[in-house]
Formats: C-alpha cells, sequence, structure tokens
C-alpha cells in the first residue's frame, strides 16, 4: 500500500496539538515534516490561533529546525482580517475580545476602540481574551445589541497544553458572548467556509491531507474543502473519545509521516 507521502500532493497542518503543546515541541513534529520537506511536497500551517502573529510562527518554527516559508502559514488571525476588508468593514470602530497580539493585528484594518469608549462601535471580534471578565462580556453584548456585527474567530472550546491540561479556548468566550447579547457570532475560522477559501487559494483543493488533533474544526475543515483529514492524539483528541466527523485516519503523531511503523502504511479504517 503506498504511504501518506506517495498518496497525497500537499499536506495541511494545525499547529497546537499537532506541531506543539504550549511551548514544547511535540516529539516526532520535525522528523514529520522534515518528510515531507524531503519529499518536495506543498504544505500549510493552517492555525484557529489568532494571537499568533505570522512572524512568530515563522520564528518559533525555524528555531526548531523546521523550515518554513510566509507564504505557508495561515492564521485565523489574518483570515478576519481580509473578512474584513470584503464585508467593507475597514476602519469600522472595533471592540476586541483578544489578547494584545490580536489586537496588533487588526491595527489599521479597523479603529480598535477601549472598552471605557465602546459608544458606536460597528463591529466586536471574538477571539482568546485572558482580560475577560464580566464588565467586558457587558459591554460587549450591549455592542451587539445595538447593532455591531459580531464575529469570533473559531469555536474551538479550549487549548492543549503539556501534561494533558486544557486552558480556556476563544469559543469558552464566544459562548458567554452569545447568551449574553442572544445573538450567534459569525465565525471564520476552521471550519468555516473564509479559513476553507482562503486555505485552498494556497494548498489547492485536490490531493490534500489535513493533519490536526481536533474532530470539530481539523476534519471539519477538511471535509468542507474537499480534502483527506488525519486526526492526530497528541492534542485534545485521546484513545478512546468518541468523534464526529470521523477522520480518514487516526495516527500517534506527525511521526507516522516519517517511519514504517506506527501507521505510516495506509489504512482507511479510522478507528480510535
Amino acid at each position: 500500500m503506498p504511504t501518506f507521502l506517495e498518496r497525497y500532493a500537499a499536506f495541511a497542518l494545525d499547529l497546537d496539538g499537532v506541531v506543539w503543546r504550549g511551548d514544547a515541541i511535540i516529539e516526532g513534529a520535525a522528523e514529520g515534516l522534515a518528510a515531507i520537506r524531503e519529499a518536495g511536497k506543498p504544505l500549510l500551517f493552517l492555525s484557529n490561533n489568532a494571537a499568533y502573529l505570522p512572524s512568530w510562527v515563522l520564528g518559533r518554527l525555524r528555531a526548531a529546525g523546521i523550515e518554513v516559508s510566509p507564504n505557508e502559514v495561515l492564521t485565523s488571525g489574518m483570515v478576519l482580517a481580509r473578512w474584513i476588508r470584503s464585508h467593507r468593514l475597514e476602519g469600522q470602530r472595533a471592540l476586541v475580545l483578544g489578547v494584545d497580539e490580536v489586537v496588533q493585528q487588526l491595527v489599521g484594518v479597523v479603529e480598535v476602540v477601549p472598552f471605557d469608549d465602546a459608544n458606536e462601535a460597528r463591529l466586536v471580534v471574538a477571539a482568546r481574551d485572558t482580560r475577560f471578565d464580566y464588565e467586558r462580556l457587558r459591554i460587549a453584548a450591549n455592542a451587539i445589541r445595538s447593532g455591531a456585527r459580531f464575529v469570533a474567530v473559531n469555536r474551538d472550546n479550549t487549548l492543549p497544553l503539556p501534561g494533558g491540561r486544557l486552558d480556556p479556548g476563544t469559543g469558552s468566550i464566544v459562548a458567554a458572548v452569545e447568551a449574553a447579547s442572544g445573538t450567534r457570532a459569525t465565525v471564520i475560522g476552521k471550519p468555516e467556509a473564509p479559513t476553507v477559501e482562503a486555505a485552498s487559494a494556497i494548498i489547492g483543493s485536490k490531493g490534500v491531507l489535513m493533519i490536526g488533533d481536533r474532530p470539530d474544526s481539523d476534519v471539519a475543515v477538511a471535509r468542507r474543502a474537499g480534502w483527506d483529514a488525519a486526526l492526530v492524539l497528541t492534542g485534545v483528541t485521546k484513545a478512546g473519545d468518541e468523534v464526529d466527523p470521523e477522520p480518514d485516519y487516526v495516527i500517534e503523531s506527525l511521526l507516522s509521516l516519517s517511519s514504517d511503523a506506527d501507521g505510516r502504511r495506509l489504512q482507511r479504517r479510522a478507528t480510535i
């Protein structure tokens, strides 16, 4: 049977829970990515983490010995900026629930307003916000009820950390604002159409394998894009978990791309 590298023309990969967890590079990730490089196959790092500045992603990957170019990184923060421009919201007053890196990427795209000056905000952006509290929730919900558009970078409820720990993710913030405002957010990250369109324009729609750790974002984005999907067990999904949608493959880690053992030979039955 063919190997992953023999069967697929290109690879899209999540970062959190696939390449790294918190500050630690996952064992076998560098070897798996090196195998893609050696095979001469295009790849795209496709992350729902809007706090990741593209330059920071490049620097961290290169520090781990992983060669990458700027056009091989696409984050939900980058997709968000494109979405804002395409919907003619550029320059609008915006409340941003997010860390400083999210705000930094929106400077020059929208007019980011402080929470104590939220009058006439036309856009509320929700990302992972470590300063989130009742007051920020109240102000954001009131702005939405007053007519501001509500957009979220993703619905990932958790963020994987070393040792199997999980931190609250953007989805936890989004759920609170949706409940308080009575309005469902427009989501632009995986698996939604804005990310599918942006990623497909870079990596293509044929012969692509998406590798991620979340069925609801990584496997789902593959289904929407017409790609195949491999689920790794190094992030939020663990052996024994029920998954939906079901991936085409389940692999222990990215090391499966470079080793004859541990599932390098393709098996279509996706059993966790």
